[in-house]
């Protein structure tokens, strides 16, 4: 059309970044005024509407006077109108869709779908804490929302059981983006300190500026309240998914899934494609003196009952079957027992731990522990008997 048209060649006249691949890059508020304007001269007709009733202030429930639509008609600050035209762009069956947005008499009009359902807070209250494969698909539903708001470099910030709904059919929708915002390389913390308390990551308070993983806190926070009903620091849920809520709401950002896509499949039981980093040897990947220690330790014995092996013990010259039964033993004990076992139990390399439980992977990392120590036990065993054999 004529008016895209013109759009296209004021974008032409702009400084502006695009987004390349996962990372966020900054969007000037020039094109989400133009973008706005894309959807006021194309979606005219969408204000023509009536109030039928308030939800709470500032939030109406209103008709279209045409098709009979229902919609909400919500108004906010100025300032929210550059966030709100970018989550107008993004469409995805889990995340309430912004059809249009202006700016008018100093404030931002939104005009949001009507989603026919009920909050998670409410069911909580008006049924109890959900089973753990309802809250899985839950959660792996609003990771999929998050990963659409994600990808276009906006950051929800709010995620908790109020905003977060499922219509009647099963479906669940993220809401309320009234305190999102957009990601921005030039800014290393937030403008305005902005949450809600409980589900509000750290970097919200001041500390640096709210990227995804932010939201990722939110969702081990509601996880927790979805299956005990509480905060984590009230009540942490002492299930299968204790340890997926304990990596979500780590203080540290680093140490959370990096996506909401990493998060879903860890629900889902599935393994992160994610390459890893070169992981030191056992016993070297702590800051515990001890560890390094026994680990030094043992390898100087290793390598001293290798050079024993080589070289034979003194008796070992008669070639006899008893030579050779000690000889096979403790071949067996220094190259599998006491070195590749142990290595690959405790170091977890083939990650074993997420195939014994897929949905506290931390469990399976114990019994591979206990494999590994029995392993070691196993060894000195087997000289015993083959000492007193021969």
């Amino acid at each position: 059309t004529d008016a895209f048209q013109g759009v296209l060649a004021r974008l032409c006249r702009e400084d502006f970044v695009l987004m390349r691949g996962k990372e966020f890059l900054e969007v000037p508020y020039s094109i989400s005024v133009v973008f706005s304007e894309v959807n006021m001269q194309s979606d005219t007709s969408l204000w023509n509407f009536t109030v039928l009733a308030p939800i709470r202030k500032g939030i109406d429930l209103v008709r279209h006077n045409v098709t009979g639509q229902l919609m909400v008609r919500r108004i906010s600050p100025a300032a929210d109108f550059p966030v709100l035209c970018a989550v107008s762009l993004v469409r995805h069956p889990n995340l309430m869709a912004v059809y249009d947005v202006r700016e008018q008499d100093g404030v931002c009009l939104s005009l949001c779908e009507f989603i026919n359902g009920t909050t998670l807070a409410e069911q909580v209250q008006r049924s109890g804490v959900f089973d753990i494969k309802t809250a899985k698909n839950i959660l792996c539903q609003i990771c999929d929302g998050l990963t659409a708001l994600h990808q276009s470099g906006i950051v929800h910030r709010d995620i908790k059981p109020a905003n977060v709904m499922t219509d009647n059919g099963g479906n669940v929708k993220i809401i309320d983006y009234s305190i999102s915002r957009q990601m921005k390389l030039s800014k290393n913390q937030d403008t305005v300190i902005m949450g809600t308390a409980g589900y509000a990551s750290p970097e919200q308070f001041g500390f640096a500026q709210t990227g995804g993983r932010a939201d990722i806190y939110a969702c081990g926070v509601l996880l927790n309240y979805l299956l005990t009903g509480h905060l984590p620091n009230e009540m942490m849920h002492q299930g299968a998914l204790k340890t997926v809520i304990e990596r979500c709401i780590e203080i540290d950002e680093n140490k959370r899934f990096a996506t909401a896509e990493d998060l879903k499949k860890v629900l889902q039981g599935k393994r992160i494609n994610r390459r890893r980093n070169f992981r030191p040897l056992p016993g070297f990947r702590s800051g515990n003196p001890a560890a390094k220690f026994f680990t030094v330790l043992f390898f100087i014995l290793w390598f001293f009952m290798l050079l024993v092996y080589i070289n034979g013990f003194p008796a070992m010259w008669n070639i006899s079957w008893e030579n050779n039964l000690r000889q096979v033993v403790l071949c067996a004990d220094i190259m599998v027992l006491w070195s590749a076992l142990p290595y690959f139990l405790f170091g977890d390399i083939f990650r074993m731990s997420e195939k014994i439980n897929p949905d506290n992977p931390q469990n399976g990392k114990y019994v591979l522990r206990i494999l590994g120590i029995a392993g070691i036990i196993l060894g000195f065993v087997l000289i015993f008997i083959t000492v007193k054999i021969t």
